[in-house]
């Protein structure tokens, strides 16, 4: 079967067709709105998502899309994707689609200046990853419940997200999610029943109030990432009965030239990876 293969556009009508597969292969997922995929999109000051559609009979049967970042890579600031919403619908799996889009955003990525990928696959997709594309693993997140904000160590580290004041405030007008800041700089997000997410964020002063400054009583923290250093809390390893699989941190060089990063280099958390 011949598929057509086109390139991820953001007007209007190639928004609603991508908001309609999304919601089609993750059902379970409340994250998705029109707002939210126009949001995500077409209005990320690094840039519009990049990446490629299978489409069949006038609908996305397959995507690969990868979100425009920075990040500073040994002291070099560079310009990266951050692949998110990589998904083929079921009826559709075991034809090469992935594949064959995966490696046309990789060649797209190359030729217009982009010097790195990154992605967080779970358990099931990481070696695709590897094998299909050439990623490397950087290491598995660390994910953790428990007590207690001061667990962030105070060092610096040769490799993190670049982030500014409108990548801050675009990211706080995501309009499927709260936003909570206090004064220990913590930015959260609430979840199910007591809990909430935990980053370490540093907003500038004037779009502080975008973020509310009470998110009422959740004292159970969710910690998802690497650079903490969770011994200085009350932290437990989520229950391999209730978590998610796995998601491991691969990453690919499109250059050439960047150091192989280890997990000691890289600080990395929930509010870097484009998931709340």
């Amino acid at each position: 079967m011949e598929y057509s293969i086109k390139k991820i556009e953001v007007d209007e009508e190639s928004l609603v067709e991508i908001f309609r597969f999304l919601k089609d292969v993750f059902p379970k997922s409340n994250m998705f709105s029109p707002e939210h995929v126009k949001w995500q999109y077409a209005e990320n000051p690094s840039g519009a998502m990049v990446g490629f559609n299978a489409w069949d009979e006038g609908r996305i049967v397959s995507h690969f899309a990868g979100l425009p970042l920075e990040m500073s890579l040994f002291g070099k600031i560079r310009k990266g994707l951050l692949c998110i919403n990589v998904s083929t619908n079921s009826r559709y799996r075991g034809k090469k689609l992935f594949t064959l889009l995966g490696e046309k955003t990789i060649q797209y990525a190359t030729e217009n200046g982009f010097e790195f990928m990154i992605a967080v696959p779970n358990a099931n997709s990481t070696h695709a990853f590897f094998k299909y594309f050439g990623f490397y693993l950087i290491s598995r997140l660390s994910a953790k419940v428990g007590f207690g904000q001061n667990i962030y160590p105070n060092k610096d580290f040769n490799c993190y997200k670049c982030w500014n004041e409108n990548l801050w405030a675009w990211r706080l007008n995501n309009p499927s999610n709260s936003y909570f800041y206090n004064k220990r700089q913590i930015i959260t997000t609430p979840i199910a029943g007591f809990a909430k997410t935990l980053s370490k964020s540093c907003l500038p002063e004037n779009l502080v109030d975008l973020a509310s400054q009470s998110i009422g009583f959740r004292p159970l923290n969710l910690y998802v990432g690497l650079g903490a250093d969770t011994s200085k809390g009350l932290y437990f390893n989520i229950p391999s009965f209730i978590k998610q699989p796995p998601f491991n941190l691969v990453f690919k060089d499109l250059t050439g030239e960047i150091p192989v990063i280890k997990k000691d280099d890289i600080f990395l958390q929930l509010i870097d990876l484009d998931t709340i």
